[in-house]
């Protein structure tokens, strides 16, 4: 089961008078803000079943992103320079309507994604329109990123002592600590929400050999 969206947003001021909006009102990025905030982070019914992205640099920062279970691929990635850099991961949905990741984090310097497989990024061909130049990338599907990934993640449960029966009890509280660690140890951190690298973590719980 998807998580409900959110209905409808409400500000409450110092003399108790309240103004709301449907929440599918707001500006896309304003939504994504506060969806971002730890007390509107509501866990997954089943992190198991949901699809994730996870972006590695040159610099080895990886970041990991939840996205819409509808995604079935990755289409293409680009960055558009004008002058500063603004990366595009765009994601083929059943539907037909793509789902476009922003990368704001050195987008010309990325070197991995992972969805669904692995690839690696390739030489950029540039093309120049008027201010603005595009940048696109050709992805090289890389067999090693995965298997790499949950062998180091299995390390990780054994190093902190902890089942993958544990992680599934998605006890944000209890487990922040762990989850923290475990991130360190992996160099992953959660690209938007804090609550999405809990959730990949029982993912990778699920899926590990």
């Amino acid at each position: 089961m998807l998580r409900p969206p959110p209905r409808r947003i409400v500000i409450e001021f110092d003399d108790g008078s309240k103004v709301a909006s449907p929440f599918d009102a707001l500006p896309f990025p304003l939504q994504a803000e506060i969806l971002r905030q730890p007390f509107a982070s509501r866990p997954s019914p089943s992190p198991e079943e949901e699809k994730f992205v996870l972006l590695e640099w040159d610099d080895g920062w990886k970041e990991v992103i939840e996205v819409d279970r509808r995604c079935t691929s990755i289409n293409r990635y680009y960055v558009i320079s004008r002058p500063e850099d603004t990366g595009r991961l765009s994601l083929l949905k059943e539907d037909g309507y793509p789902e476009l990741l922003e990368i704001a984090r050195k987008p010309l310097d990325l070197k991995r994604l992972t969805f669904v497989d692995s690839y690696l990024l390739g030489s950029a061909k540039s093309e120049r329109e008027g201010r603005k130049t595009d940048h696109f990338f050709p992805l090289i599907k890389d067999p090693e990123g995965l298997s790499g990934m949950m062998d180091a993640f299995k390390k990780a449960l054994a190093d902190e002592n902890i089942e993958r029966k544990e992680l599934a009890s998605q006890n944000a509280a209890r487990l922040g600590q762990v989850v923290e660690r475990i991130g360190r140890k992996l160099g992953i951190k959660a690209g938007q929400r804090q609550r999405d690298l809990l959730d990949f973590f029982v993912y990778l719980g699920k899926h590990a050999p």
